[in-house]
Order: structure tokens, then C-alpha cells, then sequence
């Protein structure tokens, strides 16, 4: 495309710092501030899919393997 905005996806509740799309692009992952993940389904319009707890600090990188099938995180709180 020519550089315009083709969606926004709302529901972090601070800043995002890491964005992944699983291999075939259906699924995209974000890392916040929040110290949760997001799983957006991007085939059904960005819904948001599921919510990740557990981390105790900022969410700085998400990364899927090279199959899509695990999520590996980093965090602040040094996990």
C-alpha cells in the first residue's frame, strides 16, 4: 500500500513495545507496558483473541518460532 493506515488494534493500556505475526500472518502478537500479550486474530479483522498475564514488568519483545506454534517472551521483570 502506499504507507496509509490500514487498522488500529485497541485494548493495551500502555505503550506497545514488540508486534510478531505468526508465520502465515493470521495471528499477531503485541508486548506492553501493561505487562501483558495480546493475540489479535487478523484474518477475522484484528479481534482480539486472548490475553496473557503472568510477567511482573514491561513486555519489551514477543517472537514466534519459525512454525507459529510457541510465543517466546522477554520481559522487564527478567523472564
Amino acid at each position: 500500500n502506499g504507507g496509509e493506515l490500514l487498522q488500529t488494534l485497541t485494548g493495551h493500556t500502555g505503550y506497545v513495545y514488540s508486534v510478531a505475526y505468526n508465520t502465515d500472518g493470521s495471528y499477531l502478537a503485541s508486548g506492553s507496558a501493561d505487562n501483558t500479550i495480546k493475540i489479535w486474530d487478523m484474518s477475522n479483522g484484528g479481534e482480539l483473541l486472548q490475553t496473557l498475564t503472568g510477567h511482573t514488568g514491561y513486555v519489551y519483545s514477543v517472537a514466534y518460532n519459525t512454525d507459529g506454534s510457541y510465543l517466546a517472551s522477554g520481559s522487564a521483570d527478567n523472564t
